[in-house]
């Protein structure tokens, strides 16, 4: 067996071990143009080319506009970040709210973002509740201007197993090059 049928059945393997790695949710930049796979869970909320982060879109909402995406079950252990980016033209508040397959929700509010600063990174992922599923994930508007929304993040770690294929194939590739 040759070097290159080594990596193939490796690369192969790794994708078999489920590596949940890479953002969670679909559709995160809202570079699609459209709402899907978040939901409006409040209000009504809308995706415009106006004032985007990155790419050409992003979402947008007042106080009473929400989205929020819901996924398969996620370990809390196994989610390295959760971030979004918020730039918000007025207003006193953004909060957000994580779902657990326990039925549960946890919501904050996002204080230290102000008005008229330009795009601001938010990280949560401390707000996450360890020994927990996260499902699902909502965000809300401001309190006045809109807020807008872009660049959603719900990063996974690799799982241990994905972790040991890629050493396994860090070693293969080691290995072709001393020849």
């Amino acid at each position: 067996m040759n070097t290159r049928n080594v990596c193939v059945g490796i690369a192969a393997l790794a994708a078999s071990a489920g590596m949940a790695c890479g953002n969670m949710l679909l559709n995160g930049d809202f570079e699609s143009g459209q709402l899907t796979p978040w939901f409006a869970s409040s209000g009504g909320p809308w995706i415009t080319m106006d004032e985007s982060h990155s790419g050409v879109y992003c979402a947008a909402g007042y106080a009473g506009d929400a989205i929020r995406q819901d996924f398969s079950p996620i370990a809390t252990a196994d989610i390295s970040e959760v971030s979004i980016w918020i730039k918000r033209e007025g207003g006193a508040f953004n909060s957000y709210s994580f779902f657990y397959d326990d039925g549960t929700a946890d919501g904050y509010l996002i204080n230290n973002i102000g008005g008229g600063d330009g795009w601001l990174m938010y990280e949560m992922t401390q707000n996450l509740v360890v020994g927990k599923n996260l499902v699902g994930f909502q965000i809300y508007g401001t309190s006045a201007g809109p807020s807008y929304m872009d660049d959603v993040r719900i990063e996974g770690v690799p799982a241990p197993a994905a972790l040991a294929v890629m050493g396994i194939a860090g070693l293969a590739g080691g290995r072709r090059r001393r020849r």
